[in-house]
Order: structure tokens, then sequence, then C-alpha cells
């Protein structure tokens, strides 16, 4: 009887530490998604950045567009 509760008990905490591990390996994978899609996204806005536009602005006030590369 009481060799029949230990193994109850036994393979309770087994089939708990089972579900908790398989929680942790989807939560770590879905993280490693999240990681690499945001890695991938900064090097995207990083090597496709829009064109700059700089203005020169007179003594009155008057805008003027500039073109100019940026060094």
């Amino acid at each position: 009887m009481m060799l029949a509760r230990r193994h109850e008990i036994a393979r309770l905490q087994s089939d708990f530490y089972r579900r908790c591990y398989r929680k942790s390996l989807w939560a770590l994978l879905i993280s490693i998604v999240i990681m690499f899609l945001l890695i991938v996204t900064i090097i995207y806005l990083i090597l496709f950045q829009p064109a700059r536009h700089y203005y020169i602005s007179t003594t009155e006030g008057e805008i003027i567009p500039f073109s100019a590369r940026p060094s």
C-alpha cells in the first residue's frame, strides 16, 4: 500500500516536470523566433534608411530645399 502511494507520487511529479519542461521549451522557441524577427527588422531598418532631406533657411525665415549626399 505504501509502495503504491510512493509510485503514484513519483509519477505525478514526473508528469508535472514533463509538462513544465514542454511549456518552457515552447516559450524558449517562441522567444528565439521573436528575437530573430527583431534582429531582421533592425538590420532592414539600418540597411534601407530613407534619404535624408536637408533644408537651408534664409535670414528672412524662408526655407529652401537643399540636396546633398550624406557623408
